[in-house]
């Protein structure tokens, strides 16, 4: 029974796995020279992944770095904590590149995801391997881990761990087979890992086993107080390791040198929240997508990786149906009740719709969004969770279909029913690195060893490629800005500012004694010892730093380079 049940499941991995290569194949065509997704993110993700292993090699903090947002640095934690995590991979960083390593974790990611969404099934659907692993493909493939495909390999990660969640909550709420101390030191393990996958995450899980906790509490009011103690003994177990290992990390995000200080979300709170039609219309990310669709779906607010909402009419037909009819059974009841809730909150703190918010009528989820640390929760991003409750009440609707002796090719037909509108885009859209040779090679030799540059265009989320320039040259050098989250160090966008309005209009600048005092006095504030120079600078910058240093730049591999005079330091 064992070696057949071991069979099953290692094939059910197999599966997950070759369809997950199969999604990303494109990328695999030439892993080290083209990633995953598109946009910015991935370059400010590949930069963590490399930085890590970097900063411990070097007996580095690796949580905080002065290879960025020269001369304060920046914690890691707002933008690649996942970089922490993947530092397992360090071998094959250090022998294939950031870029494969990337691309590994992407793929893995939805393998292992919906592998551990087919075992937390298998306890609710205990009869049925084809069952529970429908329902695990639904998860693992979801539109919220396909839509994060895009860039956020952190999310696309964390689809990994609420099944573990589940199965956990599940043990210390529901079934109490465990010691406490076990499930309360798994507990305080899962906890720690998702902190340095996305803290978002950990945040929304904590959220959802309240919520679920609740929802037990009120359908079970018979059996709460005779579980009360076993609650507390793991929880007791879980929250003070868990605290210990996470007390600087915590103190570094919220307290540090760097931290973010906003007076509220940082993202805001009405943008990437769902559009309620988005549970009905499909997106970019959809195979099936028709342009009447895609015209509509297109506005809602966000962007592409952000619109996680679809289920499509078929399932949430599906969903509902079941639900209503198989209320009495507890895994059902409770699965479409945190369904429909999650949906809810997904909504965000008003109804949205293609990017404007139609009601002044607070939705629920309006009291986190005025809540400090809640505030910068997404509430988009709670879809994952429907996913996962709405892949169990599939799961229990298939195995019911089989108990019944109904034709095989009905469950097949209601199988393609539900899942085909689901189906992502194949392949999945993937980025070419442009990471021009001579910053591989010649480029750091012209550039004082550990010397602080100032690229222009300035570094940020609009422009992160010297972010993998940088990563390129092993570190050689730091730099002013990059793409990341919290304060740039102070004079940096004044100076960059002032560059720019000089040279953004002009091919020829004429520099005033008050200009070159202000760029001077930026450029020695900063400690910056060499300027760069990148394609998709201003028309003028080149006379500007002619004229401010009084010689011409060196010309390598496409990149003019100045040396910072001595008297600017």
């Amino acid at each position: 029974m064992w070696r057949s049940r071991g069979v099953a499941h290692a094939a059910v991995g197999a599966a997950c796995l070759l369809l997950a290569v199969l999604l990303c194949l494109n990328a695999w065509r030439a892993p080290s020279t083209t990633y995953i997704g598109q946009g910015p993110d991935p370059i400010q993700q590949m930069w963590g992944i490399a930085w890590v292993p970097y900063a411990i090699s070097h007996a580095l903090d690796p949580l905080y770095t002065h290879f960025l947002n020269q001369p304060t640095g920046t914690d890691i934690l707002w933008s690649t904590p996942t970089a922490v995590v993947v530092t397992l991979l360090w071998p094959v960083t250090a022998l294939f590149g950031v870029t494969v390593t990337y691309n590994l974790v992407m793929t893995l990611s939805l393998a292992v995801a919906s592998f551990f969404a087919f075992l937390a099934i298998r306890r609710w659907v205990p009869g049925s391997i084809v069952a529970a692993a429908v329902g695990g493909l639904l998860y693992g493939f979801s539109p919220y881990m396909t839509g994060q495909l895009i860039g956020h390999y952190n999310l696309v990660l964390s689809g990994v761990t609420p099944p573990l969640a589940l199965m956990l909550v599940d043990e210390i709420l529901v079934r109490q087979r465990r010691r406490p101390r076990t499930l309360g030191l798994l507990a305080a393990l899962l906890a720690f890992v998702q902190f340095f996958i996305a803290q978002e995450i950990l945040l929304t899980e904590v959220i959802v086993a309240l919520i679920l906790a609740v929802v037990l509490a009120i359908t079970h009011r018979d059996a709460v107080r005779a579980h009360l103690t076993f609650i507390a003994r793991s929880f007791a177990w879980a929250v003070p390791p868990a605290a210990v290992l996470l007390v600087y990390p915590t103190w570094l995000q919220f307290f540090g040198p760097d931290h973010v200080v906003a007076s509220g979300a940082i993202h805001g709170t009405d943008i990437y929240v769902t559009d309620p039609t988005n549970f009905v219309v499909p997106t970019v990310a959809q195979l099936i997508a028709p342009q009447a669709a895609t015209s509509i779906s297109s506005h809602f607010s966000g962007n592409a990786s952000e619109w996680d909402a679809y289920l499509g009419i078929p399932l949430i037909l599906l969903l509902v149906v079941a639900t209503v009819r198989f209320w009495r059974v507890p895994p059902i009841r409770t699965a479409g009740i945190l369904a429909l809730v999650l949906a809810v909150l997904s909504l965000g703190p008003h109804i949205n719709v293609q990017g404007h918010a139609l009601l002044a009528l607070p939705l629920p989820w309006w009291i986190p969004a005025h809540l400090p640390v809640l505030d910068d929760i997404l509430p988009n991003r709670l879809m994952l969770y429907v996913d996962l409750a709405a892949a169990i009440i599939v799961a229990f609707t298939l195995r019911l279909l089989w108990l019944m002796r109904s034709s095989p090719l009905l469950n097949v037909a209601v199988a393609v029913a539900f899942l085909l509108p689901l189906v992502p885009t194949i392949p999945t859209p993937t980025t070419q690195i442009t990471t021009p040779v001579a910053f591989a090679s010649t480029v750091p030799s012209a550039i004082a060893p550990g010397a602080t540059v100032l690229f222009e265009p300035f570094p940020s989320n609009e422009h992160p490629q010297p972010m993998a320039w940088q990563v390129s040259s092993h570190f050689a050098f730091r730099m002013v800005g990059g793409y990341i989250i919290g304060p740039y160090a102070p004079g940096a966008l004044a100076l960059q500012e002032l560059a720019h309005s000089l040279s953004a209009t002009t091919s020829e600048v004429t520099l005033s004694g008050g200009d070159r005092i202000a760029l001077v006095g930026g450029l020695r504030s900063l400690g910056v010892q060499d300027v760069v120079v990148a394609n998709g600078a201003s028309p003028g910058v080149t006379s500007l730093f002619t004229q401010l240093f009084n010689a011409p730049p060196a010309r390598d591999g496409g990149f003019l380079i100045w040396q910072v005079p001595v008297y600017h330091e």
